[in-house]
């Protein structure tokens, strides 16, 4: 009885669903795709059903999606995935408020500076110069200076450990029936949300006593001034020697609490994702093409036999990230939500539009793969491709909402990068590579390196 009443509603459900949506029909009317039956539709649109009756449209067409980023009239993503987390923050705000938001940003990565770091966890492997896993390393090194440069401090082990742990939570619910849409990730996980929830609510309690000790420095060190005193060290917790971004979002004053803590945890998160991801990748590919790694090797040696050692002066490295950035885009999906009709030309399936709230999942992993576009060689690891200019990276986005924070990703990459290659030959050891693409690309039997001292 109650499975019928259950059948029953869903039907009555997808009735009202299709109806609804028939103006959306007639305008993608003119692409292909699978068949919407009556009153059932596909399974997807059953399973993903919100009150909005939404319709998603998967595109990894480039001349379409050129069109969409560009725009300035539809800026709103829709990651309703993170919202429990990232909630109000530059990735999901509203349109009216991201132009300034963004600029706030752009300006605060564009001041830091880098230096390289040390691979001192590497010696070990250096010496027996067997396979392991190079991500642990890897990984713990960006997610410690991604969280101190955005949070002005060193974080405890178990903000650290919170934070991974989230992170991996949020990769599980990626594409999985019963977690990507929030109500029924209520409903059918209700222990994995509560755990989401407490990871959540402990990431910002130390966030917000980041942000009161930052405060209390900041009205302590205006008091100082007033009265002609120099105030080096106020707090207990040790701060870098840098301005971290918590310190530019409170200093902007036009901010909530709850605004500046979205802010911060989502470059926290994308930070560490792309970086950590787009590295271990690097490692690898760089390990199983050795032509490729002397090139590397020769331009940083070049580059380090000044004084400055200036990473800015190696083109060949900054092209095998962005190689590595298109073959493994760190996000693999950019979303769009429509907030009006889209309209849009194209060579081949002619003028038409996109129908108001509808969902553009552009999927970056197909469509930066394309033969079309790369030629008969696009899976293939050429960095080459990168020297000249015309080649187009859609990685860190394009138009309005691009990341804010491209350049000192790359130059961050070089800073993690560089030493290690100096320091240490990459070996071409490890299985062949199993992609495992959930929400971000991975390897399902990691990221297998070997290395030795040069």
């Amino acid at each position: 009885m109650i499975s019928a009443g259950i059948f029953l509603c869903l039907c009555l459900v997808s009735a009202f669903n299709y109806f609804r949506q028939r103006r959306q029909r007639k305008f993608v009317a003119n692409l292909k795709g699978p068949f919407a039956w009556p009153l059932v539709g596909s399974i997807l649109k059953i399973v993903l059903l919100t009150p909005k009756s939404t319709l998603f449209i998967p595109v990894a067409d480039l001349e379409l999606t050129r069109q969409l980023l560009l725009r300035e009239s539809h800026l709103d993503t829709g990651y309703e995935l993170m919202r429990d987390w990232l909630a109000d923050s530059v990735l999901m705000c509203q349109s009216d408020q991201w132009s300034q938001r963004h600029k706030r940003l752009t300006a605060f990565f564009q001041k830091n500076k880098m230096s390289e770091k040390a691979y001192p966890d590497l010696l070990a492997h250096a010496e027996s110069r067997q396979v392991f896993n190079v991500w642990p390393i890897v990984s713990a090194k960006i997610m410690d200076f991604t969280l101190a440069t955005n949070c002005g401090v060193h974080p405890s082990e178990q903000y650290k450990q919170a934070f991974a742990s989230l992170i991996k939570l949020y990769r599980k619910r990626f594409l999985s029936i019963k977690s990507a849409h929030r109500l029924i990730f209520m409903l059918a996980s209700p222990f994995t949300r509560r755990r989401q929830q407490k990871l959540i609510k402990s990431l910002n309690e130390e966030n917000i006593r980041v942000l009161e000790q930052c405060r209390q420095h900041q009205l302590l060190n205006n008091q100082a001034k007033i009265q002609g005193i120099t105030i080096d060290h106020i707090e207990a917790t040790t701060r870098l020697d840098h301005q971290s971004l918590i310190e530019v979002l409170n200093v902007s004053g036009n901010l909530s609490d709850d605004q500046l803590l979205a802010e911060l945890n989502t470059c926290n998160f994308l930070g560490y994702l792309l970086c950590s991801t787009t590295l271990c990748f690097a490692l690898i590919l760089i390990a199983r093409h050795p032509a490729v790694q002397q090139r590397c090797l020769e331009e940083l040696r070049i580059a380090h036999s000044g004084k400055d050692g200036n990473l800015q002066e190696t083109p060949f490295l900054e092209s095998v990230l962005k190689e590595t950035l298109r073959l493994y885009p760190p996000q693999l999906i950019v979303g769009r939500e429509l907030s009006s009709d889209f309209p849009y030309t194209h060579s081949k399936v002619g003028d038409a539009a996109l129908p108001a709230v509808a969902e553009v999942c552009i999927n970056l992993y197909e469509m930066q793969r394309s033969e079309e576009h790369h030629g008969q060689d696009a899976s293939h690891f050429q960095p080459e491709r990168f020297l000249d200019k015309s080649c187009e990276l859609l990685s860190f986005g394009m138009g309005p909402r691009s990341c804010p924070a491209q350049q000192f990703s790359l130059m961050l990459l070089k800073s993690f990068l560089a030493p290690l290659l100096l320091q240490f030959e990459l070996l071409p050891h490890g299985d062949a590579l199993r992609p495992d693409l959930q929400m971000t690309p991975g390897l399902s039997n990691g990221f297998q390196l070997a290395v030795k001292l040069r």
